[in-house]
């Protein structure tokens, strides 16, 4: 996604149109759900997919015809037999791909993809909306943890708010009398805390970081938390850890890995972490180490609940005995956790997670 939609700022920065497409709505089986991107530029590349196959080109050669008559609509493909629009597929399924013409003059619309490119590359909260109502006047709108930006025929999006309640996660058609609205999560927060330097973080975070996440290190020891020994943590801190308050502040959106030197560190750690209320804290350690510490948190007023919710012993239970294992074993357990936030856990992993014993929390 972040590559995409650098290539579309990067080719609108260059004063050339281009068109996105974008699946907003599917019925049946498709190689592709709402939230597939595709470009189509003036070079004659079309970077990204919207499923391949004869069903790719034909939006493909949608996407070249609105380039060509700048012009944005939807097309509509079906998927199986039908008298009108059968393209000779077998899944089954229908879909609407939203052509999107991109005129670099439309007003407002550099700073919205700017700041689309700089959430996505820092992993920021972002979600994008689009008012499809009047497919060749659309209105977009980008909702950021710094406030909104809009572009186009915005008028309602600035009015719109959703519902409490609403799934934010899942892609695709927000139903509204009188008006047609696309919403996608752009970019999810995907920061992981990594308290201690040891030998299974330094496995753990360049695995995470080919993963898509975004790795902090955090070490009262200097030498344990160096740009030698992380070169791939894109921040490294070292810290008191009687006072992490001061040092690295923890969100409800970050995922906290706790693998510290010692007893105490653990400790230190974890009495943060659950003060701050993350959306994941895993706790590495023997069950001797992880009673001891439950014992002092239960002293210190946390409800045996909240202790109990946190991934203890973390990652996932593959018989990891190496550092590097572990670092897989946490690893995974990391993936099923931002597939289940992001709405993208599969009907198997449900399955799995329910009969799995009570130490996978995922």
């Amino acid at each position: 996604m972040k590559s995409l939609f650098s290539k579309l700022f990067e080719e609108l920065s260059s004063g050339r149109s281009a068109v996105l497409l974008t699946i907003i709505d599917t019925v049946g089986s498709t190689p592709r759900g709402a939230g597939s991107h595709q470009l189509i530029l003036e070079d004659g590349s079309a970077p990204g997919t919207v499923g391949g196959g004869y069903q790719e080109h034909l939006a493909c050669e949608a996407g070249r015809k609105a380039l060509k008559e700048k012009k944005s609509f939807i097309l509509p493909l079906v998927l199986h037999k039908d008298p009108v629009a059968d393209i000779g597929a077998v899944c089954g399924g229908e879909l609407r791909v939203f052509c999107q013409y991109f005129d670099p003059a439309v007003p407002s619309l550099m700073p919205l993809l700017a700041r689309a490119v700089q959430c996505l590359s820092g992993q920021h909260a972002c979600r994008l909306f689009l008012d499809l109502t009047d497919p060749a006047h659309w209105g977009m709108a980008l909702l950021t943890d710094d406030g909104p930006v809009y572009c186009g025929h915005d008028r309602y999006l600035q009015q719109f708010h959703e519902e409490p309640g609403q799934e934010r996660s899942v892609p695709g058609i927000v139903s509204l009398p009188g008006h047609l609205l696309y919403k996608e999560i752009l970019a999810y927060p995907r920061r992981v805390i990594v308290f201690g330097g040891g030998h299974v973080a330094k496995a753990l975070v360049p695995l995470l970081t080919g993963l898509g996440f975004s790795c902090t290190v955090v070490e009262d020891r200097g030498e344990f938390v160096s740009a030698s020994r992380f070169p791939d943590a894109a921040v490294r801190i070292t810290a008191d850890f009687h006072h992490l308050a001061d040092y690295v502040p923890v969100s409800g959106d970050d995922y906290v890995c706790i693998m510290t030197r010692g007893h105490l560190g653990d400790y230190d750690a974890q009495k943060y972490a659950l003060s701050c209320h993350p959306g994941y804290i895993g706790v590495i350690g023997s069950r001797a180490k992880l009673a001891f510490v439950r014992s002092k948190l239960l002293a210190d007023g946390f409800p045996a609940d909240t202790i109990d919710a946190c991934h203890a012993p973390i990652g996932l239970p593959i018989s990891a005995a190496t550092p590097e294992e572990i670092a897989v074993s946490i690893a995974a357990e990391l993936i099923a956790v931002r597939a289940r936030r992001e709405g993208r856990e599969k009907e198997d992993a449900k399955v799995w997670r329910a009969y799995r014993n009570e130490h996978c929390r995922i």
